[in-house]
């Protein structure tokens, strides 16, 4: 059975490009934002992986992970960061030690990285 990722990013290019490099190994739900994704979650649905953007319209990613880290429900699952923010910067602003991608990210490498993750889970 494939492991799921729920993916939240707003930009249609990158949400084509992670598609491209991820629908064939993995279950795949991607939303725009983190309210979409929320809802999603709160619906009884599950991922194994989050992959979230930041900068995102009605709840952007710094939310987002506040919520799901303060719901016993999604507390545990991982989540990784893709964003064009400043790293150090962004740091300051969430709440989680979560693995951080800087947008243009190479995608193999963001893929070999999503590999070793679900393989620990």
């Amino acid at each position: 059975m494939k492991k799921s990722i729920l993916i939240l990013e707003d930009d249609s290019a990158t949400r084509f490009l992670l598609t491209h490099y991820l629908s064939t190994e993995y279950d795949l739900s991607i939303y725009e934002n983190g309210l979409e994704g929320l809802a999603w979650l709160e619906k009884g649905n599950n991922a194994d992986l989050i992959i979230t953007d930041l900068e995102m319209p009605k709840m952007d990613g710094f939310q987002f992970i506040a919520r799901a880290r303060n719901d016993d429900r999604f507390r545990d699952i991982p989540i990784l960061i893709t964003s064009s923010l400043d790293e150090a910067q962004a740091r300051k602003k969430i709440k989680c030690d979560c693995p951080y991608f800087q947008k243009s990210v190479e995608l193999s490498s963001l893929k070999s990285f999503v590999s070793r993750m679900l393989n620990e889970v």
